[in-house]
């Protein structure tokens, strides 16, 4: 691409204004002879003139500029300086209006002048004559056109341009939200019908000058079309003149789905229904409901992550909205003031579906290593799933939390496997009831808009009262500690509750989402209690307890996270123990009093769940 310097540019641009005042100074001859014949050999330089003042007004394009310099044929050079022509330089000066709505109403404020004054010498066909002429002489070869701007472009003649353009959403009375309501230990659910700030805008005066006009923003909630027309869109174009009835106003609107085009008397009222695409959710296999839980043994690595992806998304799940373009257009031109011009809108078209899931698990049942005939299993939670009023299943939810107690199971198989590894605690017996993420937790979520005099915008509306237990566990750990030659038994136990308790109710953009539901956590430690009672055997060194043990304890934490695909939000418990060293004491009748440490596990992850 070839690159000008700023000197280079304005060469070009005095070369090529050189040619078209040898142009139109060839014009004055059969366009205005009595001129011609005053100026002689100075009509070249006069025309150089009117067109360096056209430059300075930003008319770069030839048309504009012939057109500004014939003016200087009919009152004078630098007539616009002149007592009387304030008019022009308004009109010239002001930012709000187009190079060519410029040229077009000082052209047009002078034949309306030129009427008044009978005495001026000029007739109005000779006006019109001499205007078309110029133009007409810009647009050819000789003319060298301007490098800014394509020539040859025809400008507006006739006034054409809006008056007022409106935009307005219809009724939202069909649409309901769920609101939440803590009574007790309960979480009370209602439907309400929304109360929407009606959305009506109106754009009857030009921008201000070095203002950007840019699209007005709007969101709009709808619902899929096999649902039925709920959300209406109105669109009003007034004008008052237009160059061609068939023609302007032209109003284009364009989506994903393609375009649509209203010209004429159909553009000036347009009401059309707004819809947001159907959303393809493929199936996924979820355990059939009834069935068993999924066997310890089906899960592979103890401690391995465990995620239950649900079909329908995760909590709180956000959804790109559908976006509308629309653009309304005339000509563009007023005999007197700055025009309306062309109108831009974007309509983000949200789905108004509102979603709700009112979760009860229940706790898990005590359970015992080594494992004595069946295990018991504890209920599937209570689950209630809906969309706008509709029941949808939720067996991925409970399959999820069936997948929880299985995760713990393994996870501490694992653990009991790597305690036998040390090869210090012997016969080990664990009694534990597990305690994880019971209770109950309802959200509900949706799109909302935040309407504004200027427009609106699209955000998700969340509301969620969780009442968990994340972690209740109590867990006793008892055997017999061999070591050094020692002999004692060992107990430790690790009991504590830690209960996620949260309450949220976002109506408004800010702040974000993903900063209120991160805080949705909760972290505990605790910590191992550790008895150490010596055995006496006459062949066996006597064992106890010293300062410095180090018993570990049982570590995680549970809340919400994203999903790993971005579809909203997930439940997960991460639970670990930390790595259990113990200081001993041991009494040989040989050497006497000496310490060690023995471990007695490394640091474990027992379970790495998720659901959602």
């Amino acid at each position: 691409m070839l690159r000008l310097s700023t000197e280079q540019y304005d060469w070009v641009l005095v070369l090529q204004r050189e040619r078209l005042a040898r142009a139109q100074g060839a014009l004055l001859a059969t366009q205005w002879p009595a001129l011609a014949a005053k100026l002689g050999d100075r009509a070249t330089a006069f025309v150089e003139a009117a067109l360096a003042q056209a430059q300075r007004y930003g008319l770069l394009e030839p048309a504009h500029a012939a057109r500004y310099a014939n003016l200087w044929c009919v009152w004078g050079p630098a007539f616009d300086d002149k007592p009387g022509f304030e008019w022009v330089s308004e009109i010239l000066m002001d930012e709000r209006r187009t190079p060519a709505v410029k040229v077009q109403q000082v052209v047009l404020r002078s034949r309306d002048e030129l009427l008044k004054r009978p005495g001026a010498g000029v007739t109005a066909e000779q006006f019109d004559a001499a205007d078309a002429a110029a133009e007409a002489l810009a647009g050819q070869t000789v003319a060298a056109p301007w490098i800014d701007g394509p020539p040859g472009v025809p400008q507006p003649r006739q006034a054409c341009d809006m008056t007022a353009f409106d935009l307005a959403l219809g009724d939202q009375s069909w649409r309901q939200e769920y609101r939440l309501a803590l009574s007790g230990q309960a979480v009370l659910v209602n439907r309400a019908p929304v109360v929407a700030e009606p959305q009506r805008y109106r754009t009857d005066t030009p921008p201000l000058p070095g203002m950007p006009a840019a699209a007005r923003q709007v969101a709009a909630l709808a619902s899929q079309a096999s649902k039925g027309h709920k959300a209406w869109l109105h669109l009003r174009c007034a004008v008052d003149t237009v160059c061609d009835a068939a023609v302007h106003p032209r109003l284009e609107l364009k989506s994903d789905a393609g375009a649509q085009l209203f010209q004429g008397q159909s553009a000036r009222l347009v009401k059309m229904p707004l819809h947001v695409p159907e959303e393809f959710v493929p199936p996924r296999p979820v355990a059939v409901a009834g069935s068993s839980a999924t066997p310890a043994a089906a899960i592979a690595k103890p401690g391995a992550p465990v995620a239950v992806i649900t079909p329908d998304g995760g909590l709180c799940r956000e959804r790109a909205p559908r976006y509308l373009a629309i653009s309304a257009c005339t000509c563009g031109l007023r005999r007197a003031g700055a025009p309306l011009g062309q109108q831009e809108a974007v309509l983000s078209i949200f789905p108004a579906d509102q979603w709700l899931i009112d979760l009860k698990p229940l706790p898990q049942p005590a359970w015992q290593w080594p494992l004595q005939g069946a295990r018991d299993v504890a209920p599937p939670p209570l689950v209630r799933l809906e969309r706008e009023g509709q029941a949808l299943p939720g067996d991925a939810w409970q399959l999820g939390w069936r997948r929880l107690a299985d995760a713990f199971v393994n996870g501490v198989d694992g653990w009991l496997a790597a305690i036998g590894k040390q090869e210090a605690l012997l016969h080990p017996h664990l009694d534990v009831t597990p305690n994880l993420m019971h209770g109950v937790s309802a959200w509900t979520w949706g799109a909302r808009e935040a309407v504004t005099p200027e427009g609106s915008s699209g955000f998700t509306r969340a509301q969620g009262i969780t009442r968990l237990v994340a972690c209740g566990t109590d867990l006793a750990l008892t055997g017999e500690l061999r070591a050094g030659g020692g002999h004692a038994r060992v107990r430790l136990r690790s009991q504590g509750q830690a209960l996620l308790h949260h309450e949220l109710l976002r109506d408004q953009p800010e702040p974000a989402l993903a900063g209120l539901l991160s805080a949705v956590k909760v972290e505990w430690r605790h910590p191992f209690v550790l008895e150490v009672d010596a055995l006496s055997h006459p062949d066996l060194i006597s064992l106890c307890e010293a300062p410095g043990s180090l018993p570990g304890a049982l570590v995680g934490e549970a809340g919400l996270r994203p999903r790993p695909d971005g579809q909203g939000w997930m439940w997960y418990l991460q639970l670990r123990v930390e790595p259990a060293v113990l200081a001993l004491s041991a009494w040989d009748p040989v050497r006497g009093h000496h310490q060690f440490l023995q471990p007695l596990w490394p640091a474990q992850t027992l379970v790495d769940w998720s659901v959602g």
